[in-house]
């Protein structure tokens, strides 16, 4: 009981962008160290980052101070950095840098560069320095922003190969298309950087033209194209009607493959493709199956504060609304229910569902 209260009682620890951190290593890899700091969530911080003289004695079970970089990313970790990133009246109670700057260890931005920079459209030298599932983290004179997949170009995304972990390190030139003073925000994009030859090249092209490539690179988000000396990209959204968790599961580089051209991006360089629309979704046809007030059963998949969805026969997706539930009725994971279709929503390619209830008087409603 005392150990119960303990834990009830336990101050919960407030993590911010800047703040100084120390916790135990429970984890050390070649690419990164998770660290133990007492919060919700552990930390994680790329091996690079940490000096040599430090990480040779580095193990777990290890005491390690470091900054946080980020409170929390995709995965819900909590990423942090070797240097200081903090505004610069956390530094000094009350005092800021004349031009509004945050700090990088002890190095203030001046964000008016940037600003200037994005107004002119101006390039900027930058280089790789991480990776991930959203796109890049691109240095910049010291200074790191976020370089999105969807802002990535073609000949950046060829030199990838087997893996977006190949694309650090490299150097590239980036324009700035938002700068965030007050969140210490800073988004970068290689739109605009085309030659001239590459345009002519993807001109020959077609919206809904059917082609032949190869498969350069799998990449988390995407399939990377070679279509006759042109680049494309196949997101993985347009790669199957049904959603893929892992393309390298179904693909391999070199793979041959038809796609349909969905259009021309001359900003960065490449073609959009699909794979998904040269077949009909099957979802049209199966969702003739299930007309207005047709009594279905289905198993339940998930609940959620939204509502719930249900497998339908034939790995059809049915959704119960939150507004709809019934609340006579347990909603289970796994549990079977019968249910009414309400209607079809066909951009999200499910079934919405109504509850079948029957009353004392034999009445069906929903």
């Amino acid at each position: 009981m005392e150990e119960l209260l303990a834990s009830q009682t336990k101050k919960v620890v407030n993590i911010f962008r800047g703040q100084q951190v120390e916790g135990e290593v429970v984890s050390k890899t070649k690419k990164e160290i998770i660290l133990d700091l007492g919060a919700k969530s552990e930390g994680t911080i790329a091996t690079r980052e940490i000096p040599q003289t430090e990480l040779k004695d580095l193990k777990v079970g290890s005491k390690l101070k470091a900054y946080v970089y980020m409170p929390e990313n995709e995965h819900g970790q909590i990423v942090l950095s070797w240097q200081r990133q903090v505004s610069a009246g956390r530094l000094e109670a009350g005092k800021t840098h004349p031009r509004g700057g945050k700090s990088r260890g002890g190095k203030f931005i001046d964000w008016s560069n940037f600003r200037e920079a994005q107004k002119q459209k101006s390039k900027l030298q930058g280089g790789v320095v991480e990776v991930n599932k959203g796109g890049l983290i691109v240095e910049v004179s010291g200074v790191r922003g976020f370089l999105p997949n969807s802002q990535v170009g073609f000949e950046l995304l060829s030199k990838s190969g087997e893996g977006m972990d190949n694309l650090i390190g490299q150097d590239l030139e980036v324009v700035v298309i938002e700068v965030d003073q007050g969140n210490n925000k800073l988004i970068f994009s290689e739109r605009g950087q085309v030659s001239e030859e590459v345009k002519e090249k993807l001109k020959k092209y077609k919206s809904d033209q059917k082609v032949s490539g190869k498969i350069v690179a799998i990449l988390p988000f995407g399939l990377v194209v070679d279509v006759e000396g042109s680049e494309g990209l196949v997101f993985i959204s347009d790669v199957s009607w049904e959603k893929m968790e892992d393309l390298s599961a179904q693909f391999t580089p070199g793979q041959e493959l038809e796609v349909l051209v969905l259009g021309l991006d001359m900003e960065l360089g490449r073609l959009n493709l699909s794979i998904k629309n040269l077949s009909e979704d099957p979802f049209v046809k199966a969702a003739e199956k299930y007309p207005v007030d047709e009594v279905v059963k289905g198993k339940v998949s998930e609940v959620t504060d939204k509502g719930v969805a249900v497998m339908l026969e034939d790995g059809i997706e049915g959704f119960l609304p939150a507004a709809k539930m019934n609340p006579d009725t347990e909603y289970e994971v796994e549990k079977s229910v019968t249910f009414l279709v309400d209607s079809v929503d066909s951009q999200k390619r499910r079934i919405i569902l109504a509850p079948f209830v029957t009353s004392t008087a034999g009445l069906i409603y929903k």
